[in-house]
């Protein structure tokens, strides 16, 4: 399988509402409104912003190795580290 940034979906800007039903059923301007970010989602983002390691040797060598046919995925490595990632976020 080779990696194809063709294949990328196009990212699209969400349209702005400047309008909000309240509970009441009136519309609401849009300065009340408030958000909140799932902690998972804010700790997602400090990671990014930590600088992380990155070896951009390892990824051109992983690509090289995907485009000429040479890399092979060993489902059974997958499946204990995916066993390993719930164990571990769901506190076991």
């Amino acid at each position: 399988m080779k990696i194809d940034p063709s294949t990328r979906a196009p990212v699209t800007q969400p349209l702005r509402n400047t309008e909000r039903t309240s509970q009441t059923g009136k519309a609401a301007p849009a300065d009340d409104l408030s958000v909140s970010i799932n902690p998972a989602a804010a700790g997602l983002s400090q990671t990014e912003a930590s600088g992380a390691p990155f070896d951009s040797e390892r990824v051109a060598s992983l690509r090289q190795a995907i485009a000429e046919g040479r890399f092979s995925v060993r489902a059974d490595a997958v499946a204990d580290k995916l066993i390993d990632s719930v164990k571990e976020l769901l506190g076991r």
